[in-house]
């Protein structure tokens, strides 16, 4: 072990200067303690006979570390060029320092202080609010959700916490979250939510059982149930800090009262908890036995009504069960039949019943299932929102998703047409035991065909699955998608599939930053002429469409894919290569995201710019580097952007993250006038052509630049008047070639060898 002394405690002077490259910060020595100790360093084992106290910067945060640990900091203090200080100014720093560690602390003290007496009022108001017969607590959290799939970081935080009430037992039941969730507004929907909303997710790192609309990575209200366990004291389980909103008590029922509702039939209506499920249900008890044909009618009749019967179990009596009072007294008030007199010994006669009973239960059934039906619309909403597509297992997800989706579409269209039917006595044969929503699911499913490919979710081909006699009268009742529909839906999935069919230079231009290049274009009200020159799949040109009726639409599309889905819009294409396209001016306004590729981004901007009007305004989506790249092409670009009086706006970074791209961007606007025209002659040429000389440019930018006239105005005049021509001469000689003069733009004859 190599052992080294280390320097003396005076080797280091107080004041003196350090850098810490961590904290990017400056700091001074303030205290110089003698120590004796051992760091083990990249040479070994060292010896420190001082201790140094460092203040740094503006944050006075201490640091105390041995002699040796310091010295880095201390040698960097010479690169940065920090100054030492003096002692007095030393002692000043580690006051100040200290105060402020200490201000801290006392401000940590207190706040502790006010938690701790906050949580202990909070405890002794709910002391008095906890039922002697509670063991669990029933909470609402509003959940913000701080998920980062590009990270692949899934998490939340709780923005607020109530209190909705307490339980008997320890059971997770979901009809008990639901009644307690109508205790409070904001969660009162979750009452009424689709069984989707039900999350059972006990297993390791899962959430548990809890009650929430989109699942548990969502932002929304969370109603779950907590336990009081172990011998705690009830208080002590209660999250903190939380509102209360609990159910308001319910009145005591005099003793004399009776515990229920006797009818006319004689059957005693009695209502109850369910003691496994936890919900309230209504007992139609018989006031008597009854043969075992009767029971099976009357079991009958109670099952079509949404009803069972239950056993006799603790205090709770045997009977006809049902969820709602209306069924159960539906079932428990029989209509009499027109010649008879009414009831003669407590009970109703047994023919009025039967005579009556398939008319009732046809009705009540028809309602039944409508309300099925209605009761799906938020799990169908759910299944078609929008869900994120930005890798192949998501794209999966959210096509499964649209698929049950449709099949959730055809069975509430099923559940209605057959409650049509059970209204007006029309049931066909097949379908007169499907009752349930289960039922008529598994009739309504549809033949998917897969590719088979491990990403594949398959597309529903509209037909049914299985082929039986209940099967086609199903899908003879149901309207299925329109071919409008199944267009569109064909035309969704090709555009779906660009996202990872790697087209060269392609990624669609999301929704946000469409609005931003539709607010810069300032879209006249009226009819106008716009250019899209790089169509893709249509994104610019389906937010134009909608937002301006009356833009006349042009637009240009290389690639076949992308073509195939344009002319499907509705599109009608210019043609394929926008670059070889015709530059006169006659667009008032122009909407691009070209190809960044090999500054592809620079040539489609200003071969766009000369197809612009005098007053129209092009905004494109442009890459940032040609704003700041020392080459030929962007320096051009640039002179030529700030000539144009163009504008720049930087987008925030990750704006095309959606479209598989981290790549900046900017938006560009520019407004048209007089150099729009550049590439258009002014002249025509004489019949035998112009004579090459030096008099021909490139363009009227080009010119401007030779004659030192930026915008243009003189080189204009002299094109007017014949002096200067654009373009290159159209004749010479058999032994003469034409030459281009980049750097200036002028266009020179060479004779050949």
């Amino acid at each position: 072990m190599n052992i080294e002394t280390a320097i003396r405690p005076d080797s280091v002077a107080i004041g003196a200067p350090a850098y810490h490259p961590a904290y990017s910060s400056s700091g001074h020595v303030v205290q110089v303690e003698a120590c004796n100790g051992f760091t083990i360093g990249a040479s070994g084992m060292v010896r420190d006979r001082s201790q140094l106290t460092i203040v740094w910067g503006e944050s006075l945060q201490i640091t105390e570390v041995p002699e040796s640990a310091a010295r880095s900091w201390l040698d960097l203090a010479a690169r940065y060029r920090i100054e030492p200080i003096s002692a007095e100014q030393a002692a000043a720093l580690l006051a100040a320092a200290k105060a402020k560690k200490a201000d801290a602390a006392r401000q940590m003290n207190e706040a502790y202080e006010q938690g701790r007496i906050a949580r202990a009022a909070f405890e002794a108001d709910a002391a008095s609010k906890i039922p002697a017969w509670a063991k669990a607590v029933i909470v609402a959290e509003l959940i913000e959700d701080q998920s980062d799939s590009m990270t692949d970081y899934y998490g939340g935080k709780t923005v607020r916490t109530v209190i909705l009430g307490f339980s008997k037992h320890t059971r997770d039941l979901f009809p008990e979250l639901r009644q307690a969730a109508r205790n409070f507004a904001e969660t009162a929907a979750l009452a009424d939510a689709p069984e989707t909303a039900e999350n059972r997710q006990k297993w390791s790192m899962g959430g548990g059982y809890f009650l929430k609309v989109g699942g548990r990575y969502s932002n929304g209200w969370k109603v779950s149930k907590q336990s009081f366990y172990g011998n705690r004291e009830p208080v002590k389980s209660l999250p903190f800090p939380a509102d209360w909103h609990l159910a308001a008590p319910k009145a005591e029922t005099a003793p004399a009262a009776a515990p229920g509702v006797v009818t006319p039939a004689g059957i005693r209506i009695e209502e109850h908890t369910h003691t496994k499920k936890g919900f309230q249900m209504f007992i139609c008890i018989m006031p008597e036995r009854v043969e075992r044909d009767e029971f099976n009618r009357l079991r009958e009749l109670a099952e079509t009504l949404g009803g069972w019967y239950s056993k006799p179990w603790g205090k709770t009596p045997g009977g006809f069960a049902f969820k709602k009072r209306d069924a159960a007294e539906t079932f428990a008030n029989p209509e009499p039949s027109p010649n008879d007199d009414g009831p003669k010994d407590g009970r109703a006669p047994e023919a009025a019943p039967r005579a009556e009973a398939p008319a009732r239960a046809s009705v009540a059934t028809g309602d039944k299932l409508r309300a099925m039906a209605d009761a799906m619309q938020g799990e169908i909403d759910h299944k078609f929102r929008d869900r994120l597509t930005n890798t192949p297992k998501r794209q999966r997800e959210a096509d499964s998703a649209r698929l049950d989706g449709y099949w959730l579409q055809r069975t509430q269209q099923a559940l209605r047409a057959l409650a049509a039917h059970h209204n007006a006595g029309t049931v066909p044969p097949e379908l007169r035991g499907v009752t349930s929503k289960k039922a008529a699911h598994d009739l309504a499913r549809s033949e998917i065909v897969r590719n088979g490919g491990y990403y594949d979710a398959g597309y529903d081909t509209g037909k049914p699955a299985t082929d039986t006699p209940a099967t086609r009268a199903l899908w003879a009742m149901i309207a299925g998608q329109s071919e409008a529909d199944k267009q569109a839906e064909a035309l969704r999935r090709k555009v779906q599939a660009l996202q990872f069919a790697n087209i060269p230079g392609y990624f669609p231009t999301p929704r946000a930053v469409i609005d931003q290049m539709i607010d810069l274009a300032d879209l006249p009200a009226g009819e106008f002429d716009m250019l899209e020159p790089e169509g893709g799949s249509g994104a610019i040109l389906d937010v134009v469409k909608d937002t301006a009726p009356g833009a006349k639409l042009t637009t240009y599309e290389r690639h076949f894919s992308l073509r195939e889905i344009l002319t499907a819009k509705g599109y009608a294409l210019a043609g394929s290569d926008f670059m070889e396209a015709e530059t006169a001016p006659r667009f008032d306004r122009v909407l691009m995201n070209p190809p960044f590729e090999n500054g592809q981004d620079i040539d489609h901007v200003r071969h766009a710019f000369k197809m612009l009007r005098d007053g129209g305004r092009l905004v494109a989506v442009m890459s940032p580097g040609p704003f700041f790249r020392q080459d030929r092409k962007a320096t051009e670009f640039r002179t030529w952007f700030d000539d144009c009086g163009g504008e720049k706006y930087d987008l925030p970074p990750g704006s095309f993250k959606q479209s598989g791209t981290g790549t900046a961007t900017v938006l560009v606007v520019l407004v048209g006038d007089e150099l729009a025209k550049e590439a258009t002659p002014v002249s025509t040429a004489p019949a035998g052509g112009y004579r090459i000389g030096t008099s021909h440019f490139e363009s009227l930018e080009a010119a401007g630049r030779y004659y030192g006239d930026p915008r243009g105005s003189t080189a204009a005049d002299k094109v007017a008047e014949g002096e200067i021509h654009i373009g290159p001469p159209s004749t010479c000689e058999p032994d003469e070639t034409v030459t281009l003069n980049r750097e200036e733009g002028r266009y020179f004859i060479e004779r050949k060898s």
